[in-house]
């Protein structure tokens, strides 16, 4: 059983609600509405006080292991659990302390851990964040980095030494570099590589394509030498405002946009000036497991401008029937087919 107050889920049990509560009350900008919600809930039962206390103690007792990479992204999955959340693949990660568990979209920490009765967990392994079609999650790493995931994404913290070094492993992410100079911040995508020292940009991996948008700063970006040992490491560097484009045999393009644009997806939204339809669909079917289809290919040649939702297929199809740019087919829930407009 739960109730639901400002559109989030708080659960009866004292323990999870906690979780939930301080997840919701980390950021900056948690509503008046919610804050008085809080106190009512902590008042409400001496054992919401008590779960409270707890998480707590417990956060402060595990700060001194920030230090470690591992252990910094899975307490920022914490941090953001009143949001959807980047799936922890804890066969990878190996729990990087001992009686932490995850439940109910919120961290609750073991009260073993404080007891002291719990032998030392082994060194992690490279934690895996992961998000299903639909999903942006965000988390923060050790260094106070901030790594954004889009939908059906996933993203590798490796173990750092000289370098802070991730590997996007699929889709598409958004990194907010905190400044350091001494120790690089890269991101492996591929064969290739994104160096920044203290920037903002986003990584996006398609099948036989790479793109990079830069937001602010500066980045280089390097591939290995061929295969075959003909000519050295390749790089380009790339300065806010721009975009990285490299598709299997072809060349690097870098070229002028409009980063607002590339990056409304930031905040749920996708931002389209006179783009084909076809290219529009295929960008609203990444967020959705609903797919568009078209039924003529020459349709998808329309021209579409608009700012529509993430996920929002009815009401993108209801924009293009109100603008008279394509009708419905056959739909079901699995599938729309958009058809030519009927006289």
């Amino acid at each position: 059983m739960t109730s639901t107050t400002s559109g989030n889920e708080i659960h009866d049990d004292p323990d999870s609600a906690a979780a939930l509560w301080f997840a919701r009350r980390q950021g900056d900008d948690m509503p008046p509405r919610d804050r008085r919600e809080f106190e009512r809930w902590l008042k409400a039962d001496a054992r919401n006080a008590a779960a409270w206390d707890d998480l707590n103690r417990t956060w402060n007792s595990v700060a001194a292991l920030e230090s470690d990479p591992a252990f910094a992204a899975l307490r920022a999955d914490a941090l953001n659990a009143g949001d959807k959340r980047p799936h922890l693949d804890r066969r990878a990660l190996g729990l990087a302390a001992a009686g932490l568990v995850a439940a109910v979209g919120g961290a609750v920490f073991g009260r073993r851990w404080l007891s002291g009765d719990v032998a030392p967990a082994p060194a992690p392994d490279e934690p895996v964040f992961s998000t299903a079609v639909g999903e942006r999650s965000t988390f923060r790493l050790a260094d106070n980095s901030i790594v954004t995931l889009s939908t059906d994404s996933s993203v590798r913290v490796n173990h750092w030494a000289k370098e802070r070094r991730l590997t996007l492993l699929r889709g598409q992410a958004f990194f907010q570099v905190a400044k350091d100079p001494s120790r690089p911040f890269v991101v492996a995508a591929g064969d290739k590589r994104v160096t920044a020292v203290g920037t903002a940009f986003d990584v996006r991996m398609d099948p036989g394509k790479l793109s990079v948008t830069l937001v602010e700063g500066r980045v280089r970006i390097a591939a290995d030498a061929p295969a075959n040992g003909q000519g050295g490491e390749r790089r380009v560097e790339m300065s806010a405002g721009s975009r990285f484009v490299a598709a299997d045999r072809a060349d690097w393009l870098i070229s002028v946009v409009d980063t607002a644009k590339e990056s409304a997806w930031l905040k749920g939204r996708l931002v389209f000036d006179g783009e084909p339809l076809s290219a529009v669909v295929a960008e609203m079917n990444r967020f959705s497991e609903r797919k568009l289809a078209l039924s003529d290919p020459a349709l998808g040649a329309t021209p579409v401008s608009g700012v529509f939702k993430t996920g929002q297929i009815d009401a993108f199809v209801a924009a293009l029937k109100t603008y008279g740019l394509a009708d419905v087919g056959r739909a079901d829930e699995a599938r729309v087919e958009l058809v030519r407009p009927r006289a």
